[in-house]
């Protein structure tokens, strides 16, 4: 069950690399992702978390002067931590992948809750909105696959994040 999970996972994520190159020319191409952005965030889930996160991934910022189109898309991985000290420190390192272009955002990821010997392993859908890929407003749903008896993770969470880009920037504030 466990193999499948993450096969199907692995599926998911990666499916968005892979794009026709054309009618004539029918090879499948790697999207190359060429961007490095540094993503911090605030995560509020029964208690405050901070995020910390580097994206791989293509930034785009195309404002034709009909409909904009700016945005992100990418693998993310980092580390969540509530940045408590004793037994309720809690720390979860995670991968994912992030869609956020114009007004919508959309992340998928998988975390590994750590706290005292205790373990939850969790697949993490987010849906939100968006200010041009530069800041995420997003609520996630937790879906836990062990019992980690961590007392200070909430299965619902509410996520601001920041994709800290000069272009996405310039593209919401001129």
């Amino acid at each position: 069950m466990f193999k499948n999970l993450l096969f199907l996972l692995l599926v998911l994520i990666t499916g968005p690399l892979y794009a026709q190159s054309g009618e004539q020319d029918s090879r499948i191409e790697r999207k190359q992702f060429d961007d490095i952005l540094f993503s911090p965030g605030l995560i509020v889930q029964h208690e405050t978390f901070l995020e910390f996160n580097i994206m791989f991934g293509d930034v785009t910022a195309i404002d034709n002067g009909k409909i904009p189109v700016i945005g992100v898309d990418g693998f993310r991985i980092g580390v969540e931590t509530n940045l408590r000290d004793g037994r309720h420190h809690t720390i979860a390192p995670k991968i994912g992948y992030e869609i956020s272009a114009t007004v919508f955002a959309l992340r998928l990821s998988v975390v590994n809750y750590f706290q005292n010997g205790h373990s939850e392993f969790r697949v993490l859908p987010e849906l939100g909105i968006s200010l041009y890929g530069w800041a995420n407003l997003t609520y996630g749903y937790g879906i836990p696959f062990n019992d980690g008896n961590l007392n200070n993770v909430s299965s619902h969470r509410v996520a601001l994040s920041f994709n800290l880009d000069r272009r996405l920037k310039d593209a919401l504030f001129n």
